[in-house]
């Protein structure tokens, strides 16, 4: 048999521990290197979006789960004006990232600020406002406000005590918050987190690229023995800079009016800014491990060997589905493909919006359902999974149907997707609105008490009840046997020759009294997680699904 031969056969080995996300029985003594990266090449323009490529110097260890990307957007209309949205803030400007190997893609992430939404839901509240927070401009904070009035008074009232985003809503304990009976204080995100029009002055963005895709998240790769590794960030478009373009048109954009915008029923928000922004040269921030001789050389022993040596990552891929249009109120049914023969797949993710794009979903565009946006929202823009009024959903996994019955019950939804990682951390209005039940929906701010006593409160004087209900419902299915072991083969659920099938199932509701229509057509966003295999190899890498 051939060297080549035997190559090709050969069983790659396993990682070394040092190259796996997880702590090591042993001490070592490392020595770690810093390097801030500039891109090999960059442009952003506001309209179109743009494309950034970094390449990594190869040498020593690099500590992937903790390298970043930093960039700083500032706004071209004015000071203070446009800020970030609420769901993943800054993040929300990068929409596909991709790493190469000499040439040869080995993980890529499409659609990965929405992705990433999904995925930050499952970190604790803590974590979420000190952190991403800080490091997005994004707004994941809530508080509990109590009404300015007496007890006896306003307790009886259902907004008596309400939630609220305090970036939607800025609620004083010591007097009315928006002017008495006028309400005609403004609801402004945080300073901080708006964009300034002198460069250099905008908050910056730091974005994990283990946030973005999983396989930094999962290991450290060994740039000393690979071939040139390169990252190409594809950005997302702001605000319209064309001629002619009108505030409010564009429905697709990261960026939104520091001030919120406020809406009569079923009517456009008063949205005053494009958006369009200048993006700085962006940076990556790398950390490199260089190990004690022994352990690198355990590296390239296993990268020189006849089968070369394996890393294990979870890959996700996008696709998308549509739930079709009605003409009346009725129950509509779909039935998707998604594919996935013969792999070895381990969670899938359901995101579900009304379009916007459409005839009927243009004329639906800002539709309430008991004064709830549930169509366009302005603070979370694209970057949500909308709960839809009689919703149920089943999958097929190796023609076999997953629950006996159609999940329709919100609560076994949620926990059906907490079984994907730990829990689905979100405020429960956030994800159950029961059906928009109005009085279930004034758990969130929406009023305030305008004499301190019930019945003189202020209709629609709070954002939060407008825009956050329902908009985290996302849908998931996990089929790893432990999620404790990741990526290791066999954890996930082999699929065969039958492609894995989602059902759903939802009621149309033509307008009326208590809302704008809910006739159009329902976009589906799957995010389907399966384990691939990087084989290093001295003349290059291999990717597979094996």
């Amino acid at each position: 048999m051939s060297g080549t031969e035997a190559t090709m056969t050969a069983t790659p080995v396993a990682t070394p521990d040092v190259l796996l996300n997880q702590p090591l029985s042993r001490q070592l003594d490392v020595d770690i290197e810093s390097t801030i990266l500039e891109p090999v090449s960059h442009n952003y323009n506001t309209t179109t979006g743009g494309t950034t490529v970094f390449q990594l110097p190869a040498k020593g260890v690099l500590r992937a789960r903790d390298a970043l990307i930093r960039f700083q957007l500032t706004s071209l209309e004015g000071n203070g004006l446009v800020g970030y949205n609420f769901a993943v803030g800054g993040a929300g400007v990068c929409n596909n990232i991709t790493a190469k190997c000499g040439g040869i893609i080995i993980s890529q992430s499409q659609r990965c600020a929405h992705y990433m939404n999904i995925k930050q839901n499952f970190m604790a509240h803590e974590k979420k406002v000190g952190l991403l927070d800080s490091r997005h401009c994004s707004s994941h904070d809530f508080e509990l406000n109590v009404a300015n009035g007496k007890i006896g008074n306003t307790n009886a009232d259902l907004s008596f005590q309400q939630i609220y985003n305090p970036d939607c809503d800025q609620v004083s304990g010591f007097g009315n918050s928006y002017n008495g009976a006028a309400a005609t204080n403004a609801h402004l995100l945080q300073a901080s987190k708006a964009l300034s029009n002198v460069a250099g002055q905008s908050p910056e963005i730091v974005i994990r690229l283990g946030d973005l895709f999983e396989i930094f998240d999962e290991n450290d790769l060994p740039t000393m023995g690979m071939a040139q590794i390169e990252i190409v960030i594809e950005w997302n478009g702001c605000g319209d800079a064309t001629a002619g373009a009108v505030a409010g048109n564009r429905l697709s954009n990261p960026i939104i009016d520091a001030t919120i915008p406020d809406a009569a029923a079923n009517a456009a928000p008063a949205v005053a800014q494009l958006g369009t922004v200048a993006m700085d040269t962006p940076t990556m921030l790398l950390d490199y491990i260089h190990y004690p001789q022994e352990e690198q050389q355990k590296i390239v022993d296993a990268i020189n060997s006849p089968g070369g040596m394996r890393l294990n990552f979870s890959e996700t891929m996008y696709t998308r589905g549509t739930n079709p249009a009605a003409a009346a109120t009725g129950q509509v049914t779909s039935n998707h493909i998604l594919g996935m023969a013969m792999k070895e797949v381990k969670k899938i993710y359901v995101a579900k919006n009304y379009d916007q794009f459409t005839a009927t979903g243009a004329a639906e565009l800002n539709a309430d359902f008991n004064s709830i946006k549930t169509h366009r929202n302005m603070l979370t823009m694209e970057f949500k999974s909308q709960q839809i009024p009689g919703e149920s959903y089943n999958f097929f996994i190796n023609n076999n149907r997953v629950y006996d019955k159609d999940v329709a019950n919100p609560m076994v939804a949620h926990d059906y997707l907490s079984q994907c990682q730990n829990n689905f951390r979100v405020p429960a209005l956030y994800y159950d609105t029961t059906n928009y039940n109005p009085n279930k929906t004034r758990i969130l701010l929406d009023r305030e008490f305008a004499a301190g006593v019930a019945g003189a409160d202020v209709l629609n004087a709070g954002m939060s009840k407008r825009y956050l209900p329902g908009s985290c419902n996302y849908i998931g299915l996990n089929l790893d046997k432990y999620n404790s072991l990741g990526s290791v083969m066999g954890n996930g659920t082999r699929i065969g020759s039958s492609p894995v099938e989602f059902n759903f199932s939802r009621l149309a509701i033509a307008a009326g009294a208590d809302n704008g229509g809910h006739l159009a057509e329902v976009n589906l966003d799957f995010y389907i997680v399966y384990r691939r295999s990087l084989v290093i190899r001295a003349l290059g890498v291999d990717v597979s699904d094996a």
